[in-house]
């Protein structure tokens, strides 16, 4: 497991006030089947793809949630061309945000990077250039067109005859067979290249955009640049993978320790349920980061709590450690918790309610950025995102103890809870390199 408000109208209502980054984003399934190209078929499983194109607005809460100064750099990559006119997000106000008018237009000027570190911050990734001819195409609903929805590319996409020279805002044009906007024309949009090794390698960007004529916007033209190329008509949308829905009416995990955690209290995040991968949990690899690997199988209980299993566990130390002059709430010492956490990773918990009421939900945690939660119910949403502050200080001297520094957060939200037996479920939506301690659900009066 790798740790970790604002409003714009679309045509069909992107975007809702204070909704989560990943309801924002609305995504289309594609079923797998079959792309069948000139010489060749590839097989194509099943994803969710981005239904337009991200956006500025977007792009700015991802510029603002990971702290990304005013050059626009991270981990030593330029993210966005900051130096270009026809970038259209600004920092202004110690912020970043969208050019007044430009908040539903493409984000453009970002690099291929810059794209890349945007899809790993939501848990997605780049769609490869099959993925995207697939999707392109209409999947298994592909009616052949030679543009993305139509042979008449003046119907779905803004292209060098119709654009004015200019982007527009997303989803003005007809969609596509499966409902998705803009892939011929707008913006290019960047693929993924898996194993780019340097700045140097080349990396595809499909679909056209509004400066190209025609032949660039067909489903299989081919073109691309180096990952540091910015263009003020080149964008992306991410991939998603399909999630598995949790029915709770069958659902086969069972609780840690035979024992519900129980409401009022503490969720203890390191008990999750048992019933491995897929059931009571899911990881982004099968090997737990804390538990025997960075804490030694000695045969200590804290060393090797949950060791066989891929969540990855590891509990607070001395030694200058998780006691530190920069923690915000001090923590008890050998208390063990869950780190190295990823977006879309989540763990299930059977708890029993013991009392109907109003709660408010806490949080013991740390975290090196700003990220974001959500607690499902009953494998239903319930929550909502629910941002976790950074705990970053500018103090700290020591770089991986940005990781170790504990808060406390005693009101994120407040929820109903009926009494009785349920599954919660914590999900990690946006990346902020978070450790989890527990989750606190107090009574109100």
């Amino acid at each position: 497991m790798k740790i970790c408000n604002f409003f714009i109208s679309f045509v069909v209502s992107l975007l809702v006030v204070s909704a989560s980054i990943a309801q924002q984003i609305q995504k289309v399934k594609v079923d797998g089947g079959l792309l069948q190209l000139k010489e060749s078929s590839f097989k194509i499983n099943s994803f969710q793809i981005s239904k337009y194109e991200i956006t500025n607005q977007l792009y700015a809460v991802f510029l603002n949630r990971q702290e990304i100064a005013s050059d626009g750099m991270f981990k030593e990559k330029q993210l966005i061309n900051v130096g270009d006119k026809d970038l259209q997000v600004e920092f202004t106000d110690n912020q970043w945000k969208a050019k007044s008018g430009k908040e539903n237009y493409p984000m453009v000027m970002v690099s291929y990077y810059g794209a890349l570190e945007y899809c790993k911050w939501i848990g997605a990734k780049l769609p490869t250039e099959n993925q995207w001819k697939y999707a392109a195409s209409g999947g298994n609903l592909s009616k052949h067109f030679t543009y993305a929805g139509s042979n008449n590319l003046d119907q779905v996409g803004w292209f060098k005859n119709n654009s004015q020279l200019q982007a527009h805002a997303v989803g003005g044009k007809l969609s596509n067979e499966l409902g998705i906007y803009d892939m011929s024309g707008n913006a290019w949009e960047w693929c993924l290249n898996d194993s780019l090794k340097s700045d140097t390698g080349f990396c595809v960007h499909m679909g056209g955009s509004w400066y190209a004529t025609s032949e660039p916007a067909s489903i299989n033209a081919h073109y691309g640049n180096h990952p540091t190329h910015f263009s003020n008509s080149v964008g992306f949308r991410p991939v998603v993978a399909i999630e598995k829905v949790i029915n709770f009416k069958t659902y086969k995990g069972k609780p840690w320790n035979n024992q519900r955690q129980q409401i009022p209290g503490k969720i203890q995040c390191e008990w999750y349920d048992l019933g491995g991968e897929g059931i009571a949990y899911h990881d982004a690899d099968s090997i737990n980061s804390g538990s025997g690997r960075l804490n030694p199988a000695d045969g200590t209980f804290l060393n090797e709590f949950r060791i066989k299993e891929a969540v990855d566990i590891s509990y607070t130390k001395s030694s200058a450690i998780d006691k530190n002059p920069h923690n915000m709430v001090e923590p008890q010492m050998n208390q063990l918790y869950l780190g190295w956490t990823a977006p879309g990773e989540w763990d299930n918990y059977s708890v029993d309610v013991t009392k109907t009421g109003k709660y408010a939900i806490g949080i013991m945690y740390t975290a090196s950025g700003n990220g974001s939660i959500d607690i499902l119910l009953d494998g239903k949403p319930f929550t909502g995102e629910l941002l976790i502050s950074s705990t970053k200080s500018a103090k700290e001297t020591v770089a991986w103890r940005q990781w170790h520094h504990w808060n406390r957060m005693d009101k994120l939200t407040t929820v109903k809870l009926i009494k009785g037996k349920h599954l919660l479920t914590l999900k990690t939506v946006t990346n902020g390199n978070m450790n989890y301690d527990y989750i606190s659900f107090s009574l109100e009066k």
